[in-house]
């Protein structure tokens, strides 16, 4: 596990949470960073956590399509719905919020870059929008698919998106993501930069470096590694006072601001630029207060990273229950530059997915 090392949205952004995108994840991935230098022995327990690229378990993809999909997916897009126009397809999607999908310059479909059919979902970041990023989300509803539902909640799900960066593509700031909350709690809580106490939400992202592609993990978890020097960028007070507020014990033992711990391939494993790519996700959530979570990764059906170990929740009714379909990236940090990127053929399941088209 490595450090992470960015500079930082406002205080204020612990409220909203950061970025251009309309919000961070629920298990706090924002920007900002952590420094395991100066952990004082409350981070994570090095011993019960262990990184692989090897894969575990026989289970074989069946695949299928969206117009047949395997049984196990719990949900299937194409961007086919609406032929091309947005607002059908918004209208007819399993994802229930588009944040940027008012602004045709971060979110629209597009017809000349495709992995299958007719239609891609495009985030161009354009500079009129303000080169920002922008994020489908889907939630798991108890019933009908609608706005602020009743959650399903799952303990193991996997996530697969085709994806293809611009050839002069650079940077992402956060991207892929499953995550969870409690079944009757819909909305995200902004609790970037919070300790999390394993009852109020939970959830891991695919992430990579800037211009290499490098890929890793970045993840929130009670036992993580915090700053305990963010003073130096950060008005700590007030980071701990909106800790408090949420009722997260961020500063019980001193003061410090808790950014996503970084759980990296070794050796490193870069996502293809210019060309489309399959990359799947899982996160498994772990007995209530146990070791025993896994979060693991794989690029066109090949294992890249398995993480065993982890300890994400300690209430047995925060499930796995929402993914981000995510390119977030703010006006800041783009650096005047468009990181522009295609998403098609969206699964998400309870089992493997794999590749096939």
């Amino acid at each position: 596990m490595k450090a992470r090392h960015r500079w930082l949205c406002p205080v204020l952004a612990l409220v909203l949470s950061c970025g251009g995108n309309g919000g961070g994840d629920e298990d706090g991935a924002s920007d900002g960073p952590v420094d395991l230098a100066s952990d004082d022995g409350q981070g994570h327990d090095p011993d019960a956590i262990t990184e692989t690229a090897d894969p575990q378990g026989d289970d074989v993809p069946v695949g299928g399509t969206c117009a047949e999909p395997d049984p196990r997916w719990l949900m299937c897009e194409d961007f086919e719905a609406g032929a091309g126009n947005f607002d059908a397809w918004m209208a007819s999607t399993d994802f229930l919020e588009a944040l940027g999908g008012d602004d045709r310059g971060r979110m629209t479909l597009a017809s000349d870059v495709v992995h299958g059919g007719s239609w891609a979902i495009h985030y161009p970041a354009s500079s009129s929008s303000g080169y920002q990023g922008a994020d489908l989300v889907w939630w798991a509803c108890d019933g009908a698919q609608e706005t602020n539902c009743l959650l399903r909640s799952f303990e193991t799900l996997y996530f697969r998106a085709w994806v293809r960066f611009a050839e002069d593509h650079r940077y992402i700031h956060h991207f892929l993501s499953v995550g969870g909350s409690q079944p009757d709690d819909f909305w995200y809580h902004g609790t970037a930069g919070c300790l999390p106490d394993g009852s109020l939400a939970m959830g891991t992202t695919v992430d990579s470096e800037p211009d290499t592609h490098a890929s890793f993990f970045y993840t929130y978890f009670p036992e993580m590694s915090c700053d305990t020097s963010c003073d130096r960028y950060m008005d700590v007070d007030a980071v701990c006072q909106e800790c408090l507020d949420k009722g997260l014990p961020t500063c019980t033992e001193q003061p410090q601001c808790c950014w996503g711990n970084e759980f990296a391939p070794d050796p490193p494993r870069s996502f293809p630029v210019g060309e489309w790519f399959c990359l799947e996700m899982m996160m498994q959530a772990n007995t209530a207060g146990e070791h025993d979570g896994v979060m693991a990764y794989w690029i066109d059906g090949e294992p890249v990273h398995r993480v065993e170990g982890m300890m994400w929740r300690t209430s047995p009714t925060l499930a796995l229950n929402r993914v981000r379909l995510q390119h977030y990236i703010e006006t800041e940090d783009a650096d005047g530059f468009s990181n522009r990127v295609w998403f098609d053929d969206v699964v998400v399941s309870t089992d493997p997915i794999g590749c096939g088209e």
